[in-house]
């Protein structure tokens, strides 16, 4: 027993064992992002406004504006090409809008509202040009940044994005109260809000849809609001006011639309584009709808990138640019536009 003892002793004063040479395992020395960050700021008018910025100083900065009722976190929804982003050196910063995600809700702000909490988003990051990039509703707004600081902006990007509602659409006659009761019931089920078509982009992107209910519960309950329906039903009835008095716009523009959309008709783009000055790209999308916003995102970036003379396409199982702009029913038979992983994702459908 005594002896038992003393060769237990003997074990716990014992040299520890030599450290085992590590596994052939890459140990990483950071940690994986699992988010941009939101970031506050307080503004000279006394609010605050948040925003997201994906950081990398020295990279071509893109202004992301998102559609309606989406929060400073609107570009995690186009984050299934982040790997392309970051090969072209794309920055992309969102700033969020009035009631939003974890921003407040004041009855009174505007579009120059935005257009100031803009320009101090970017002054407080040493920002001087950059690309305004809007999807869908966040059209209206990229007007209204356009028309005040033409000067800073390197070129101008719209995907399926509003210029303006019809006076006499059902959501410009339509009161507050009203509007508000009839988005109520979407507001407070994000994915009901976010439904999409089901042969669209989130049937070929995984997790898509997913992500995007995500970012409807962002918006809308984040900071408490349990789905208040009033910063939504006005930026909808925003839409009903004047567009952007956008004058001879300098810079190249790029217009994206589908040619199916019901909602943001490509006349709402050719409308934008009668006030550029600059070079126009019209790129248009025969028999696609809403959702090119996302579908062809993969050629925005290109064109943020400084690619907007090319096209991106699918040849032969590879991804080319093309020289020019070129028109769907114009490809070589058999090639589809974007990276092939869009063809790839269409050939799983059943």
């Amino acid at each position: 027993m005594i002896r038992h003892a003393l060769a237990v002793a003997a074990l716990a004063f014992a040299a520890p064992a030599e450290a085992r040479p590590a596994p052939a395992i890459a140990f990483p020395a950071h940690f994986d992002p699992i988010g941009t960050p939101v970031v506050s700021l307080k503004t000279s008018e006394g609010r605050t406004v948040h925003y997201t910025d994906t950081g990398e100083a020295g990279w071509r900065t893109m202004l992301f504006i998102g559609g309606v009722g989406t929060s400073a976190r609107a570009p995690e929804l186009v984050a299934f090409l982040d790997t392309l982003r970051r090969q072209l050196k794309v920055r992309i910063i969102a700033v969020e809008r009035n009631g939003l995600g974890d921003t407040a809700f004041d009855p009174a702000w505007s579009f120059a509202d935005y257009t100031s909490e803009v320009r101090q988003v970017l002054g407080h990051l040493g920002v001087d040009k950059f690309a305004v990039v809007a999807i869908s509703g966040g059209g209206a707004y990229a007007g209204h940044i356009a028309a005040a600081m033409p000067e800073r902006i390197t070129s101008w990007h719209m995907l399926a994005a509003i210029a303006a509602a019809p006076a006499e659409s059902p959501v410009c006659k339509a009161e507050p109260a009203a509007l508000e009761a009839m988005l109520g019931k979407q507001v407070g089920a994000p994915r009901v809000f976010w439904a999409m078509p089901p042969d669209g982009v989130a049937a070929k992107v995984s997790g898509f849809i997913d992500r995007a209910a995500d970012e409807g519960a962002h918006a809308y309950f984040i900071a408490g609001q349990q789905g208040d329906a009033r910063a939504v039903a006005r930026e909808y009835h925003r839409f009903c006011d004047a567009p952007a008095p956008v004058t001879a716009f300098p810079a190249p523009a790029f217009f994206y639309y589908g040619e199916a959309d019901p909602l943001v008709p490509p006349a709402q783009g050719e409308y934008w584009a009668g006030k550029v000055a600059g070079k126009v790209t019209f790129r248009r999308y025969p028999g696609e709808g809403h959702d090119v916003q996302y579908r062809h995102w993969d050629q925005l970036l290109l064109d943020v990138a400084g690619h907007g003379g090319e096209t991106l396409a699918c040849m032969k199982g590879r991804a080319r640019l093309l020289p020019g702009l070129v028109e769907p029913a114009r490809l070589p038979k058999g090639t589809t536009l974007g990276i092939c992983a869009w063809s790839a994702a269409r050939a799983k459908q059943p």
